[in-house]
This record gives structure tokens, C-alpha cells and sequence, in this order.
């Protein structure tokens, strides 16, 4: 009788396991990306000039990135739409072509910094950085030519697993658990100064990308997830955020642990320099972790960034746009896929400073990200779009309240610049 009465329970989970892991996609490849080059380099700069004390913002994130990114999921298995086409439909091509350029004008430096962390990366166990570039190019260009989506996914979903490496550097720099856990708390957030504030918002930007919203959506689109997979795309978008964040603060504890024990040092190539607590953890043993985790989070990053724009611009003119079509048949979304990122390598090899561009570049993206983020939760909030899927008043009220912070902070920080500059 025991037995009996188990089975259909067994199976229920099996059933439900074996839903999500059909599922399971847009949203994991889109956070693990969201661990680019320039998140990397942003918390490591965090863990090696305040220590532990950006783990407690990275915590708060989590909810906010699932809240954000969960919106592009009911978008794209309610409409079967991608963001920049729903937007054109609902608002216009006005609207539609704002969208896709506040996306693009952050682009164009994320395509560097990925180039840039890539170098990096490689140069830390000697790999010359054209060899490397070119190599990156190669891989970039072949991963999408595949004729299908879900031999895309495939790959990317392997590619992903090689930011764990930031996992086990954190473990290797034997952090003191008890000021790890400080840095969850209040406390550790008093008397930072705005160098601390400007990281803060400089990380929020980091985490929370308008290509993300782009990819999230475009992609569910061409997997075919319908209606019937929401449920399995909003656990995957949850556990997506967790781990994005975990792997976020595993390069801020690593980096504190190491400058803590006074590991410090200078790595740099490709116009970027590695903070001073990685960059001593490579000089004492953890290079080849270093190495892996920056060049996937590069590669990882390219990949998705190129695509979100090229679905989003295709999306907008209507061009023929999906992995399932060949090159043949989708010409102008394939071809700027390719092209797109090349001038973002050459700068990479040449460039003598990036880390001040990339950090000031994820302030202003905070500025940039409301455009989108404004469009999402109108979309998200209109019944005649989501039908009963659309937002509730606490929801609307919350989205609306995260947008004027992010708002908010991203004009102060904005301004904070320009002063300093001056």
C-alpha cells in the first residue's frame, strides 16, 4: 500500500524535474553571462578596497535581478514576442528604436571589456593575447552557426560551467568565515565614504544589464517555451539570480581574502589591470582559476551580449531572426551577429587603460537600464498584452519603486562623476 501510494509521487517529481531541465536555458545562460568580464573586475575592485562589505548588496540583488528578468519570461511565453518586436508593436518604432539604442550604447563597451577580460585572462598563463583574440573570434562565430538553437544551448550551457572556477578561488584564499559573515551584515556597510557608494551602484549596473532583459526574452521566444513553462522558467530564473550572485561574491571574497593577508599585487593586459587581491592570487598559485573564469566569463558574455543585439535590431526591423534558420535565411541578423564585435577586439589588443571606462560605463548603464525596465513593467502591467499574467498592484508598486531607485542612483552617481571630473 506504502508503495503504491509513493509511486505517483515519485513520479510527479520525475515529471517535474524533467520539465524544468527542458526548460532550463534562456534564463541560467542569461545569469551566468551577467558574470561578465566587467562584474568580474567591478567586484574584485569592491573585495580588494572594502573587503567583505559588497556581500550584503549582492544579496539584496537577487531578489531585485528575479523580479526584473522573471517580467521577460511572461512576456515571451504570453505573446511569443521578443522585447524590442513587443515594444515596436505596442508603442511604435519610435518607442522600439529608443529601446534597442539605450541597449546598444552600453553594448559597444561590454563588447570591450569581454575582449579585454579575455586577454587578461589568457596573459595570466601566457597565452599571446592575438592568438587568443583570434581564437575567441573563431569560437564566438562558429557557436552560433549551427543550424539550431538547442545545439546552441547546448554548448553555451557547457561553456557556463567554467565560471565556477570563481567558486573554487574563493575557497583556495581560505577567507575567515567570521568576517565573511560581518560582511552580510549593517554594520559593515557604515562609514564607506562615495568611493564605497559609487562600487555599490557601479555593481548594481553590473548585475542588472538591458541586454539582459533583450536576451531573456528573445531567446524563451526561439527555445518555444509556451504558457505551460512559466512556472519552470520563473524556478530557473530564481535559481539563475542566486547563482549569478553567489558567483559575484565568490570573487569579492576572494579578492578580500587575499588582500587581507596583504596578497597584493599587479597584472595587467589588454588595457585592463586585474585588482590587487586576484591579481595576488594569481601570482601565489590561483592563475590557472583566474585564467578559466575570465576567459568563459568573456566568451560566455560575447555570445549572449552579440545576440541580444542582434535579435533586438532584427526584432525591430523585422528581419528573419532565429538559431533554428541558417545563415542563408536570416542574412542581416546573422552577419551583424558576426561583424558587431570585431572593432570591440581590436580595441581590446590596443587599448592602454579600460578599468576606469568599464567601472564609469556600469554607473551610467544604471542610468541607461530605466529605459527598458520602464517598458517592461508598462508591458507587464497591460492587460491587454498578459491578459491575467499582469502585474499586481504590490508588484507594480514594488517594480516602479526600484526603477526610481535605480534611477535615482544612477543620476547621483552620474553627477558624483562629471564633479570629479571637473
Amino acid at each position: 500500500m506504502a508503495a503504491s501510494l509513493s509511486d505517483p509521487f515519485g513520479a510527479a517529481i520525475a515529471r517535474r524535474a524533467a520539465h524544468v531541465l527542458r526548460v532550463l536555458g534562456p534564463a541560467w545562460i542569461v545569469m551566468i553571462a551577467d558574470v561578465d568580464a566587467a562584474s568580474v573586475i567591478t567586484a574584485a575592485q569592491a573585495g580588494s578596497s572594502f573587503g567583505y562589505a559588497m556581500l550584503l548588496p549582492l544579496l539584496v540583488l537577487v531578489p531585485v535581478l528575479y523580479l526584473v528578468q522573471e517580467m521577460t519570461s511572461r512576456l515571451a511565453v504570453v505573446t511569443g514576442l521578443g522585447h524590442a518586436e513587443l515594444i515596436r508593436e505596442r508603442y511604435g518604432m519610435r518607442w522600439g528604436a529608443v529601446a534597442v539604442l539605450s541597449m546598444v550604447s552600453i553594448d559597444m563597451v561590454a563588447y570591450v571589456a569581454e575582449f579585454a577580460g579575455i586577454v587578461l585572462g589568457a596573459s595570466i598563463v601566457g597565452v599571446p593575447a592575438p592568438a587568443v583574440v583570434l581564437g575567441a573570434l573563431v569560437f564566438h562565430s562558429a557557436v552560433v552557426l549551427t543550424g539550431s538553437y538547442a545545439r546552441f544551448e547546448r554548448l553555451v550551457l557547457v561553456l557556463s560551467l567554467g565560471l565556477f572556477a570563481f567558486v573554487a578561488l574563493a575557497l583556495a584564499a581560505r577567507p575567515d568565515p567570521g568576517s565573511v559573515l560581518a560582511g552580510f551584515g549593517p554594520a559593515g556597510q557604515v562609514g564607506r565614504g562615495d568611493g564605497y557608494l559609487q562600487l555599490v551602484v557601479a555593481t548594481t549596473g553590473a548585475v542588472i544589464m538591458p541586454w539582459m532583459l533583450f536576451y531573456q526574452q528573445a531567446a524563451t521566444v526561439d527555445k518555444g517555451l509556451g504558457r505551460q513553462d512559466l512556472g519552470a522558467a520563473r524556478l530557473e530564473t530564481l535559481v539563475g539570480a542566486a547563482v549569478s550572485q553567489i558567483l559575484m561574491a565568490a570573487v569579492v571574497v576572494a579578492a578580500a581574502a587575499a588582500t587581507a593577508v596583504g596578497a597584493g599585487s599587479s597584472l595587467s593586459a589588454g588595457g585592463m589591470v586585474l585588482p590587487a587581491g586576484l591579481a595576488g592570487l594569481a601570482v601565489g598559485g590561483g592563475a590557472g582559476l583566474i585564467a578559466v573564469g575570465m576567459v568563459g566569463s568573456g566568451l560566455l558574455a560575447a555570445i549572449v551580449i552579440s545576440l541580444s543585439s542582434a535579435w533586438a535590431w532584427a526584432e525591430l526591423f523585422q528581419w528573419p531572426r532565429s538559431l533554428n534558420l541558417s545563415p542563408r535565411k536570416a542574412p542581416l541578423f546573422y552577419g551583424l551577429y558576426l561583424i558587431e564585435i570585431i572593432p570591440a577586439a581590436i580595441v581590446a589588443l590596443v587599448a592602454t587603460d579600460l578599468v576606469a571606462v568599464v567601472v564609469n560605463a556600469m554607473v551610467l548603464n544604471v542610468l541607461v537600464l530605466v529605459v527598458p525596465l520602464t517598458f517592461l513593467i508598462l508591458l507587464t502591467s497591460d492587460r491587454e498584452v498578459v491578459g491575467d499574467l499582469a502585474n499586481s498592484l504590490v508588484r507594480r508598486v514594488v517594480l516602479w519603486a526600484i526603477a526610481a531607485v535605480l534611477l535615482a542612483l544612477g543620476l547621483w552617481s552620474t553627477v558624483s562623476m562629471l564633479v570629479r571630473a571637473g
